[in-house]
Order: C-alpha cells, then structure tokens, then sequence
C-alpha cells in the first residue's frame, strides 16, 4: 500500500495541497503544416492570414448553400474566432493577418472556388530559411514586411497582369537605417507578403470590390 501511494499522487498531480502538474501545450495544426509551417514560424501575420482563410471560406460556402446574400460589412463577421495564442507573435499583426485571410477565404468559398490557402501558402514559403536573422532574431522586422508586401501586392501600383516584386526600400521603416541586416529581414518578408497580395489580387478579381466593403 506505501509503494502504491507515490504513484497515485502522481497520477492525481501530486500530492494533497501541491499544485497540479502541468501538461505541455499541444503543437498548432498549422505548425505543422507541410511547407507551410516555417512561414507561419516566422510571421504572425501569415498565420493568422491561413487562420482567417479557413473561417471565411468556411462561411462563405454556408452562406452560398443557404442562399444567404453575400456578406459586405465588416459587422457581419464579427465572432469569428482567430484561435489566436500569445505563442504565435504579436497579436496585432495576427489579428491583421486573420482579417485579410476571412476577406480571401469568404470570397473564395461564396464563389465555390478551391480552397487554395494551403499551396499558395507553401509557393510563398518555398525556400524560406527555419531559422531567423541573428540582427532580427524575433523576426518582428521579417514580419512588418510580410504585412507592408501584402498590401503592396495586393493593391500594386500596376495592373496585376503586370504585376512584378518592388523594391522594398520605400515601403521600409529601416530606410536610411545602418542595420543591412534588418533591412534585408524586412525585404526578405515584404518580398514574400507580396507574392501573397498579389495572389489574393488575381484570384479575387472582379469579386474583390464587393468583398472589400467590409474592410472598414
């Protein structure tokens, strides 16, 4: 009976008045997303962009299959959940990221398009270093630039038919700055925050003005 004690107070989580064990936070799906994954790392607003892809999409499809009218107000989306963790960055720039991904995924899912998040996604990721600069070892640059791309490529200057990468120096708060490093982290994102602009550009069209009333 003594030798079996210790290991029902372990089972329970110690003993009598000591404090539960606590159990290691399950891994995040999308952190594990199959060359995917090492974006969502190193930018939390590109997770929160595939967070948001999925819940708008989601809606989108139930809306259409219940011939609900289409949803143009920023106030008929509220209560989606961004299933946002203090692990996965700044909240700001997830929160930013989940909003354009409902704007993409529900226009995506009320035209009855392919849900394209998880490819485009590994395009952008594609040969993207696991590991961060050691000048932004947070990659809060990295990040700032994955954003400033992303409306960049989503509204370019020309026609997304001719649409190309821009240097970034004029969208980086770093201009002028000593610090090549920083700057490159910047560029390194905003170059790929482009390519996902621009990809949510194409794949909207037409769509995207009546999907873009509900910005404000």
């Amino acid at each position: 009976m003594h030798l079996f004690l210790p290991f029902l107070f372990l089972l329970l989580g110690g003993p009598p008045g000591g404090k539960p064990a606590t159990l290691p936070e399950s891994p995040e799906r999308h952190m594990n997303e199959a060359g995917s994954s090492v974006l969502f790392a190193r930018s939390a607003f590109a997770h929160g962009y595939r967070h948001g892809y999925e819940e708008g999409y989601e809606l989108g499809n139930i809306d259409i299959n219940m011939g609900r009218q289409l949803r143009t107000r920023s106030a008929q989306f509220h209560g989606l959940a961004s299933g946002y963790s203090a692990r996965f960055g700044q909240r700001k720039s997830f929160d930013a990221g989940f909003a354009e991904g409902v704007r993409a995924g529900y226009s995506d899912g009320y035209a009855g398009k392919v849900f394209r998040a998880v490819d485009t996604l590994r395009m952008v990721a594609a040969s993207l270093p696991n590991t961060a600069s050691l000048a932004d070892p947070g990659n809060l640059h990295f990040d700032q630039g994955f954003a400033s791309g992303y409306s960049q490529g989503l509204h370019p200057a020309q026609s997304v038919s001719t649409f190309s990468i821009e240097n970034c120096s004029q969208y980086s708060p770093l201009a002028g700055k000593e610090d090549p490093l920083l700057r490159q982290s910047f560029c390194e994102g905003h170059e790929r925050g482009q390519i996902l602009g621009h990809a949510d550009a194409l794949a909207v069209g037409a769509d995207r003005g009546s999907v873009q009333a509900f910005k404000k």
